[in-house]
């Protein structure tokens, strides 16, 4: 890939991390908060309604970068490549590992 490691990516996996600590924490109060509409559900429609927020907010993340990409210098280029790399990693891979873990904790829980 021929690709320096600066400051800038260091910058994206950082803000990264923030969004995949961020929609962790959605997943897990969509799934185990019993306010409202969400305590009549089961837990398959509460992962739904998660993974639901979680896609709208990495489509969200992706659009903004898209034009940093392209339209950006040296440092903007390096940190909204590694942005959208890390975050789409992070949402088709760890997300649903996530979500099987907690399912497997609640399940075990009962």
């Amino acid at each position: 890939m021929k690709w320096t490691f600066d400051i800038a990516a260091i910058a994206g996996l950082i803000a990264s991390i923030g969004t995949g600590v961020d929609d962790q924490i959605i997943i897990t109060d969509e799934v185990l908060g019993n306010k409202g509409e969400n305590a009549k559900l089961n837990l398959k429609q509460k992962m739904k309604s998660a993974f639901f927020i979680v896609f709208a907010a990495f489509t969200t993340s992706v659009a903004v970068m898209i034009p940093l990409n392209f339209a950006g210098a040296g440092v903007l280029k390096g940190f909204a490549s590694t942005n959208i790399i890390a975050i789409t990693i992070g949402v088709l891979i760890t997300r649903p590992a996530y979500s099987k873990i907690l399912e497997f904790l609640i399940k075990t829980k009962e």
